[in-house]
This record gives C-alpha cells, sequence and structure tokens, in this order.
C-alpha cells in the first residue's frame, strides 16, 4: 500500500497542500503517543484515511503549531481529531505486517528489529478491535498461501477485505460504504503493485499472481483495464459519502494521487 494513495502536487493549490501536510503531521503526533519511535512507520498513504473520516463525521478539529526534530525543530501546524488515534492504530497494524513480510520475503534484519519494537503496541490495538485485527489477519495468512497459486482476483480480493475493515472505524450507516470503497482501493493497490514488481518478483522467485500473464501481448492492455475498473468503483463509492471540507484534495488523490507512483515506474 505505501507510496500508491498520495497527492498529486503538481494540481494541488499551495494552501490545500499545507492542509493534507498538517493532517500528515496530526497522524505523527498521534503515533508518538503510542510510543515516539512508532512514527518511523508515518505514511503519507494514511492521510487520506485521517481526511475522509474527519470530513464524513464532521469532526472537530484542533490544530496547533508544534516544533518537530523532522522539521529541524521548527514549528509546523498539526491538524488531529478523535479519529487521529484510529488512523494511527491502523497505521500500526498495517506497519508491524508488512515487517513480518518484509522478513519472511527478503530477510530484512531491520524490518524485523523494528516489528519487535511494534509488537506490543500491535497487541493493545489487538485488544481494542479484536474481530477487525482477526478478520485482517485471516485474509494475510489467506493471502501469503494462495499467492502461491491463486488466481490475481483471489489475492486482490483478500487484500481489498483488508482495507475495507481499515476504512470502518464504526459499525453505522457508512459502514458499507467506506467498507467498499476500501475494498476496491486495496484491490487496485494489490493489482497496481503486482504489476510494478512483475519483473523483480519472476528474478527473485517471489510469488506474483501475475505471472501466468506476463508474457502476453495484452499484458499492458489487461492490467490497465483492471486497474480502471477498481478506480472507477472506488471512485463511486467515495461519491456517495456526504463529504464536504477538504473534498477536493481527496478527488485529487482518488483521481490522480493513486495513479502517480504507477506512472512514474513506467
Amino acid at each position: 500500500m505505501f507510496g500508491r494513495v498520495i497527492v498529486n502536487k503538481s494540481e494541488l493549490k499551495f494552501k490545500e497542500f499545507d492542509i493534507y501536510r498538517a493532517f500528515y503531521c496530526g497522524i505523527c503526533r498521534a503515533l508518538k503517543k503510542k510510543g515516539y519511535f512508532s512514527s518511523l512507520c508515518l505514511n503519507y498513504d494514511m492521510t487520506f484515511l485521517a481526511m475522509l473520516l474527519n470530513s464524513l463525521y464532521d469532526s472537530e478539529n484542533h490544530t496547533c503549531k508544534k516544533g518537530c526534530i523532522c522539521h529541524g525543530c521548527k514549528k509546523h501546524v498539526e491538524t488531529t481529531d478523535e479519529y487521529s488515534s484510529f488512523v494511527a492504530d491502523m497505521t500500526i497494524l498495517l506497519a508491524y505486517y508488512k515487517c513480518i513480510d518484509d522478513w519472511q520475503d527478503d530477510k530484512n534484519v531491520i524490518k524485523l528489529l523494528y516489528s519487535f519494537y511494534l509488537k506490543p503496541k500491535f497487541k493493545v490495538i489487538e485488544k481494542k478491535y479484536p474481530g477487525k485485527c482477526e478478520k485482517i489477519k485471516n485474509c494475510l495468512v489467506e493471502l501469503s498461501e494462495k499467492e502461491k497459486g491463486a488466481s490475481l482476483e483471489e489475492c486482490a480480493n483478500l487484500f481489498g477485505t483488508i482495507l475495507g475493515e481499515v476504512f470502518t472505524p464504526n459499525d453505522d450507516m457508512w459502514k458499507r460504504t467506506l467498507f467498499e470503497m476500501g475494498f476496491f482501493l486495496g484491490k487496485f493497490i494489490y493489482i497496481a503493485d503486482a504489476r510494478d514488481d512483475i519483473e523483480e518478483d519472476i528474478k527473485k522467485n517471489r510469488p506474483n499472481p501475475l505471472k501466468g500473464m506476463y508474457n502476453t501481448p495484452e499484458f499492458k492492455k489487461e492490467c490497465e483495464i483492471l486497474l480502471n475498473m477498481m478506480a472507477t468503483e472506488c471512485a463511486m463509492r467515495f461519491e456517495k459519502l456526504p463529504l464536504v471540507d477538504n473534498i477536493e484534495i481527496m478527488r485529487n488523490i482518488i483521481y490522480s494521487g493513486i495513479w502517480q507512483p504507477t506512472s512514474q515506474k513506467e
């Protein structure tokens, strides 16, 4: 997921990017409250979720200027709300599993050590959201097995389910739409990552459900069709939500930003 759900900065106004950056720094602040080095798993992808929940639930913003070593101790704007802690928890949850995955795939010792640091925080999150964490864990285990031979659809559905769970903090009237939005965004991310990593995965003999169609003439076209389908389904759910605050920034991400990492690799 990391590096996909971001803004297309060139199409944002300066003021809009400042708002986007403030939410990003707000997640950083929420992560630090769970342990200073937890902020090392900070990424721009979850900023979209923070803005989405803030706008959907009309949550009260708490904006302030804080000093930070990452900014040379210069004061910068941070925006937090009642969902900042949830977004930080989901960030740690995904980062922990990513560290485990990187260790299993590449024997990345640094990621293994960081997983040891995150594990106590991960255990707290498991107790806080038992049902959600159990579903995500089961999907990841099944995904690890299915990637060895299952279809792209089956694998993408599992990753979509994971992101669907991440997108649903409440059991309310918006849960289904948020879940479906996260589901199709997750499928987009999985397919895009599988497509962009295909050559390296073949070289290193790592599982990738696109291997079977990689050498076909239709490979690029088929991937593009699938990505457009998933992006469209995600956008349809996004537009169903009664969003007002910062909607243009979020539209930038949904309609343009998610394509940036993909297009930059081509």
